[in-house]
């Protein structure tokens, strides 16, 4: 259902998150459990299209979100 495959964000001259793959199935619950500055937040951020990657795919069900506005992705039913 989503799909993250080597995500990587830089933002301004600092790599905030390198290499993130990350894979949550249909019905699945999925937590993101870490200390301060690990890249939760960010992750979720660059998923709905706030933050864009460098490097890396981000796919939810077959349809690939990188680029698309933040908009069409809620009406896909991305949020957090």
């Amino acid at each position: 259902m989503l799909r993250l495959e080597g995500v990587t964000v830089d933002i301004e001259a600092s790599r905030i998150l390198r290499g993130v793959s990350l894979d949550v199935g249909d019905r699945e619950l999925v937590c993101l459990v870490g200390r301060n500055g690990a890249g939760k937040t960010t992750t979720l951020r660059t998923v709905m299209g706030y933050l864009r990657p460098v490097a890396g795919r981000i796919v939810f069900r077959g349809r690939d979100l990188v680029g698309l506005p933040t908009h069409a992705i809620a009406r896909l039913g991305v949020g957090f």
